[in-house]
């Protein structure tokens, strides 16, 4: 017996994509007639009304979605949250499945449960069941973006992950590490590095954790900042999987009892990703993480990052000056490395000779002379930055002033006519200054080095595709020490959470920053009466972390709530 959607009756003609929607009161009758003219123009293939809506602007497809699933009484899925079975994804080929829109979720006899972009297409769900063989199907719905790119996942994971369970399974036991270099190479254990990290990089994360754990081995994706569980494999492919990272970053597949550091590139649907790898030996055996780097054509331009216009003006105006030294400045996870990288995309012309000394080179931009620091071979900061500054460069991005000396070789050579872009681990801009005086700097040099110092944060977006207006809660604005008249002219927005945001309510994110220009009033301070309360009175009408992220809360760019987290109250 076939499952039949709601409403549905023998003999009843289903209602078509176009019907619905304007019974949703999505679109209207004039735009439906609009779209069914602009397919019947299409040149080529007929295309699906939904692209062509999509397409013609007329609607979303996260509106397609809700509203089939509202009139058809559907659940939606998301399926960005769904373990989705490779075998079940094969029980209908990969062709078929993209032209249709469909996917198959799992498989219960002759039942199947899957997701269609657009379930009032009965022509495509007799074509499901006439490749499947089945006899009831479970629809549910979801985008179709959300479909072709989870198809090109399930299909990546069907072909690279053959055999890799069942290895496993096979060789199931106490794990004997001695092993590990032997069966670093079996096919199975390269078919499932492999898998991972494609995987990793379709899915968009920063990071992979590979965790071993009593009884596992645990593989998770940090996307968008948040850790995700995508699979748990058995305890006897630690070694093996361990020993395959190590041999691909050319790390020292011996060494089990110190940390290591290394690199890779990744080849994924044609697309070259760099990785930087770390090993951790921990309780249970060595733990993996990779971090995944963005090629520089992903960088975003300077001004969208989050400065607003006068901190973007503030800060184009510092860079275009031919000598000084600009700090970046936040905790680990800030953005403050994408940022300096924006800031070289800005300032990089074939006039002048950029040379960056980094540790390590996160990402590669062609036109620029990048050096990798190497501690154990002496390559230090500061002694890179003695050659680098021989080199005859014009601007100069120190990685990191992790000490005294790299600090004063920075400042003096702002002082000798070259622009230094560099990063400090401090709370706010105030702090980077007091930082420098504290790290024996004379207070003078500083004073005449320094021309800015950028303090950076990240918040998170509401999700485009499920945020409303907000009304916060009374109790959160009074510790926020906001007037709630203030929200009379504003737009303040959260996300409810849906398929598209995995529930959370939040996608993307954005910065916040606070920019202090170090003008004469700050010099005669510094040279006067260099003290934490004389440099904060200085700095009185600077837009602080705090105001900046209150600024994007109330335009209804981030929610109240992440003002809390990541900026310090005041």
């Amino acid at each position: 017996m076939t499952a039949l959607l709601p409403d549905d009756e023998p003999g009843q003609d289903r209602r078509r994509l176009g019907d619905v929607l304007v019974d949703a009161a999505v679109i209207t009758e004039a735009e439906l007639a609009a779209a069914l003219d602009a397919q019947r123009t299409v040149i080529g293939s007929r295309r699906r009304l939904g692209h062509v809506l999509v397409d013609l602007g007329l609607v979303t497809e996260r509106q397609i979605t809700e509203a089939l699933a509202d009139q058809l009484r559907l659940e939606v899925v998301d399926l960005n949250r769904v373990v989705i079975s490779p075998e079940s994804v094969r029980l209908l080929p990969r062709a078929v499945g993209r032209r249709l829109g469909m996917l198959i979720l799992s498989k219960e006899g002759r039942r199947l449960t899957l997701a269609a972009s657009d379930p009032t297409d009965v022509v495509a769900l007799d074509d499901v069941r006439l490749h499947t063989g089945a006899t009831e199907l479970v629809v549910m719905v979801a985008t179709e973006s959300q479909i072709s790119d989870q198809l090109t996942r399930a299909w990546s994971l069907a072909e690279d992950s053959s055999d890799v369970s069942t290895f496993f399974e096979e060789t199931a036991g106490p794990a004997d590490e001695d092993d590990g270099a032997s069966t670093s190479n079996a096919a199975p254990t390269v078919r499932l590095v492999n898998m991972v990290l494609a995987d990793a990089v379709r899915m968009g994360a920063s990071d992979i954790h590979i965790e071993p754990q009593r009884d596992s081995l645990r593989i998770r994706y940090r996307v968008d900042g948040v850790l995700r569980e995508v699979m748990s494999v058995p305890r006897s492919a630690l070694a093996s999987v361990v020993s395959r990272l190590k041999i691909v970053s050319g790390l020292d597949i011996g060494e089990r009892r110190l940390p290591q550091d290394g690199r890779t590139r990744i080849a994924v649907d044609g697309q070259l990703v760099d990785a930087r790898v770390s090993s951790l030996p921990s309780v249970h055996g060595e733990k993996v993480v990779v971090r995944l780097l963005a090629p520089a054509d992903r960088l975003q331009a300077l001004e969208d990052v989050g400065l607003d216009p006068d901190q973007l003006a503030d800060v184009r105006r510092v860079l275009q000056t031919p000598q000084g030294l600009v700090l970046l400045t936040g905790p680990t996870g800030s953005g403050k490395t994408s940022t300096l990288y924006s800031a070289l995309q800005e300032i990089h012309t074939p006039d002048r000779n950029i040379v960056t000394l980094e540790d390590p080179v996160e990402i590669q931009i062609p036109g620029l002379t990048q050096v990798q620091v190497h501690e154990r071979s002496g390559l230090t900061f500061s002694r890179g930055l003695r050659a680098v500054l021989r080199q005859d460069p014009d601007v100069v991005l120190v990685g990191e002033v992790r000490d005294s000396e790299t600090a004063e070789l920075a400042m003096r050579a702002a002082l000798t006519g070259h622009l230094v872009l560099t990063t400090l681990h401090t709370n706010s801009a105030l702090s980077s200054i007091t930082r420098l005086v504290d790290m024996g700097l004379e207070p003078f040099m500083v004073g005449s080095a320094l021309s800015a110092v950028v303090a950076q944060r990240l918040v998170r977006r509401p999700c485009a595709a499920c945020a409303v207006p907000d009304q916060p809660d009374p109790a959160l604005l009074l510790s926020l020490g906001v007037d709630p008249a203030v929200l009379e002219s504003a737009t303040p927005r959260r996300g409810t959470g849906c398929a598209e945001c995995g529930q959370t309510g939040y996608r993307g994110r954005v910065g916040v920053f606070e920019v202090l220009v170090v003008d004469q009033e700050m010099r005669h301070v510094l040279v006067s009466n260099p003290t934490e309360q004389a440099i904060t009175e200085a700095a009185r009408e600077m837009p602080t972390l705090f105001h900046s992220a209150l600024a994007k809360a109330i335009a209804g760019e981030t929610t109240f709530e992440e003002v809390l987290r990541v900026s310090p109250q005041e």
